[in-house]
Order: structure tokens, then sequence, then C-alpha cells
């Protein structure tokens, strides 16, 4: 081959290379705090009722949105297993008061990886806005390089953490929020919120809506990106709705007065104040689709819409299926439209689908467990999946389609759950107890085989000598009656199918 053929082929070559980068796809990912998939229109209601997300229940219809995915039941370990594509059983977060893996007493921040920073090393722009909370890895921040972020604001509850990054005390005053369990007074999310962008605290009023700011920051994130060659990875984990059940500008539209005051969710302003907090979060979703429409870059942008947990007044924290059922939708260029799907996935398939996506590979030091749903987002494959697992707190859950194994939790007595046929239900509703059916003890075994081959390495005994160290303080929470008697426990208002062991 002559010298003029091969300088053609190595401009052929450069061509292609830079066009197909030109053609990785820019990703949104927003992740809602604290709201069960059942909070959500497209997965209860009816056709001709009204729904208080549309925006987000339009998002599913135009792409995918999952009947069934999991993640973990509290906010934490739910992080853990998105970031770093690992159940609790590898990555060791199983609650927020129980961290332990046998083997990581140093605590190495970069035994995981993160798919922000998988994302950026293959030449994403990156952003963060919003809560962090990564209990296996670095600290938002502080480890910036580490996590392969380029730019961010985060919240903070800790006034320490706040001055940890910008050397500032913060003093409580009258509009600071009281915390749902400690009843402290802990830094704002909502109104007058304290954030920190890029080092420094932000000065903000009682007239700053917290969620606002934040969706602002992503808007302009993707302004400032929308033309440049470089793809970009917005990552928007909410501020709404948590535990909080206050006041919206919603509510302020209707003369409510700003206030980080909390009600109780069986109370009446309560309830109106939450159903107002996530019909506002469906609203900033519409702002940042609607930014990216006016950008013209809906033909490059993927959007992808999920959900921590499941919704605090009713199934956060426990070990069942509430408890870590999320939502999870999927729209955007090269992603087939099949609406809802009775496939499966977890938070474990986040990075690896992510990484898929962007066309790059996760750096073969790392272990993961996740499995990439790409293939299936994309048309070349009809499934995801076999099985689908979840380990919070105490409890083991897995799942297939024709069935859940939920609160497997030897600590309490129950080594082996309950198990139900679920006859094509993904709500509760239809499901069949056939824990002690003979006529199952076949594919029972099967579930058998699948807890061992994703064990959790926690003690099966408070009597071991770890519970009395490295895990006092959740030997502590779980031991307490509340625990005792509600871990296991089917929410009252989802309580569907029969719970017996």
């Amino acid at each position: 081959m002559t010298q003029k053929n091969l300088s053609l082929l190595a401009l052929l070559f450069t061509v292609i290379f830079f066009s197909n980068a030109q053609k990785r796809p820019n990703i949104v990912l927003i992740l809602s705090d604290d709201v069960g998939f059942e909070e959500y229109g497209i997965y209860k209601v009816k056709k001709g009722e009204q729904s208080n997300t549309p925006i987000i229940d339009q998002l599913g219809r135009d792409g995918v949105a999952f009947k069934t995915a999991y993640a973990q039941s509290i906010c934490g370990p739910s992080r853990a297993m998105l970031y770093s594509g690992c159940y609790a059983a590898t990555n060791g977060a199983y609650d927020n008061k129980v961290n332990y893996l046998p083997g990581n007493e140093k605590k190495d921040k970069d035994r995981f990886p993160n798919f922000i920073r998988v994302l950026h090393d293959a030449g994403y722009k990156t952003a963060v806005a919003g809560k962090w909370h990564n209990p296996i890895g670095g600290t938002l921040g502080v480890d910036n390089k580490l996590l392969g972020v380029d730019q961010y604001v985060v919240y903070n509850s800790g006034p320490s953490s706040v001055k940890k990054l910008t050397g500032l005390d913060m003093v409580p005053d009258e509009n600071w929020e009281i915390a749902a369990i400690s009843k402290l007074p802990i830094l704002s999310r909502y109104w007058k919120p304290a954030y920190v962008q890029d080092g420094k605290l932000l000065k903000t009023t009682m007239k700053d809506y917290g969620p606002d700011i934040l969706t602002n920051y992503i808007c302009d994130f993707i302004k400032e990106n929308a033309k440049s060659d470089q793809p970009f990875l917005a990552f928007y984990p909410m501020v709404l709705a948590h535990s909080s059940h206050t006041v919206t500008p919603i509510d302020v539209a209707e003369g409510a007065k700003p206030s980080n005051k909390h009600y109780k969710n069986a109370s009446e302003l309560g309830a109106k104040y939450f159903k107002n907090q996530i019909h506002y979060a469906d609203m900033l979703v519409g702002r940042i689709l609607e930014t990216i429409k006016e950008q013209g870059i809906e033909g490059e942008t993927i959007v992808i819409y999920t959900s921590d947990n499941g919704t605090t007044s009713s199934a956060k924290s426990k070990g069942v299926e509430y408890g870590v059922h999320v939502p999870f939708m999927v729209a955007g260029p090269s992603i087939k439209q099949r609406g809802m799907t009775n496939e499966l996935i977890d938070f474990t398939d986040v990075l690896p689908t992510l990484a898929d996506l962007a066309q790059t590979k996760i750096p073969s030091k790392y272990k993961i467990d996740g499995k990439s749903a790409a293939p299936f987002l994309r048309g070349e494959t009809d499934t995801t999946k076999e099985v689908i697992f979840a380990q919070p707190g105490l409890a083991s859950l897995v799942r297939t389609k024709e069935y859940l194994l939920e609160a497997v939790c030897p600590l309490f007595g129950y080594p082996k759950g309950r198990f139900y046929k679920t006859n094509g239900s993904y709500d509760g509703r239809g499901y069949e107890n056939i824990t002690h059916d003979e006529n199952y003890i076949g594919v029972r075994s099967a579930f058998d085989d699948y807890l061992d081959f994703m064990s959790s390495k926690l003690p099966t005994s408070f009597e071991d000598p770890i519970w009395n160290k490295e895990l006092k303080k959740g030997k502590k929470h779980f031991t307490s009656k509340q625990q005792q008697k509600n871990h296991l426990k089917l929410p009252i208002k989802y309580n569907f199918y029969d719970p017996s062991f």
C-alpha cells in the first residue's frame, strides 16, 4: 500500500472516529428523593383519570417505563447501588446505619466505580446538582477528581459538611428544617436553602426555593453545553420530596407563607403538601425537557427518570417490595418506544447501561453486578435480565417476572422469608402467597440458589461480636421495638397481599 493510500486510510479512520464520537448522546439522569413508583400516574391512574405527574408519565410513554425496577429502601445505600453498579453484598451499603464489607476496613474510596467518572473519563462534561450522599465513595466538593465531577451544587443537611467545604460555621435560625427522626435542626433544602456551589455557599433568602435553584442550574448547564462537540452528563439528584411535607411554590401562590415546617403525612395539610411536592417535581422535569427542546438537542439527549426508594410515609427503609420498588423511565434518541414493560431492571444496571450508551467501557479493575439494559432500550433484544435483587437493611429480596421472595431476614428469625407467585402483577394486587405450598418446591429451590449467589455479608446473629463494633449503630437501630415491628411489615395503605410467613 502506498504512502498516499495509508494517509487516506488514516484520514478515513479519523473521520469515522470523530463521527462516532459526535453521535454519543447527552445524558440527563434525574433521581427523585423518597417517592415510590405508586405515586406516579403511569403506574396507577386509569384511562380518563387525572394524574399528578403528567410530564413524567409522558416521558415513560415516549420511551420505556419499567413496571418493576428495584433500588434499595433508603437513600445512602440506594445511591451506592446506583453509582457503583453493585449490590449491598458487594459494596457493603445495606442501610444508612449499616455499612459493612469484610476486608474493606480502610474504606478505600476507589474500591468501586461510579458512573459519573466512567463517563467523564470517556470525554463527557459532567455536572451534579442536588443531594449527593455516597456512603461508599468520595465526598462531592472534596473528591471531585476521583468522582469525575466537573462542576456541582450540593445540598448537605449537616453544618459540619458545609464547614468542611467552605470553612463557614453555620448557626441555626428559625428557618432551618427540623429533622423528622432526630428532631434536631438541619440545614434547609427548600426555602432559603444552604447549597454549596463549587466550594462557595450560595446566598439565599426565604424567597428562594431550593428545587428551583437546582433545576435552573441543570438547565443552565444544558444551555452552556448544548452546542458543544463534547457530550454532557447532567446528574440531578432532587431534594423533592424526601420525608418533608412542606409548602411549595404552588401553595405560596395560593396564599401560604414560605416555610420549612414539616407536616405529618397523616394530617390534611401534610398530605396536600406532599402531593404538591411530587407535582412540583413533575413541573421541574418539564422545565428540563423544555430546555432540551429549546436548545434543539432532543435528538441528541437521553433522559432517565427514577427515584431512590419507596415513599417516606409508607415504605421507606422497609425490607419489603414497596420499600425498594421505584419508578424508572428512559426516553430519547435510539430508545425504542415501548411504553410500560414487564422486563426487569435494578440500580446495578444503571452504570453498565450508561457506559454502553456512551460507547465506553468500565475499567477492568472494577467488579460490578449489573448488566447493561442498552440493547433492550435500543430494541436490539426484547429482554433485560432474569432476576433482580435488593438487600435493604437486614432483609433480602429476589424478584423474577413470575415470583417474588421478600423479607428474608435471619436476624429477625425469618431465614426463609415470604414467597409469592405474582400472577402478572407488579404492585401487589393479585400476589399469591406460596411460602408453604409444596407445589412450588422446585421454584423455591431456584430462589434459594439466587440467594446463595448474591448472599448478604451481614452476620446472621446479633450475638456476633461485629454488632458491638463496626455495626453498633445498626444494632441499636434495628433492635428497637419500632424496627422489629415494622421492618418486614407491609405498608398499611398497600396491604394488597397476604403478609404471613
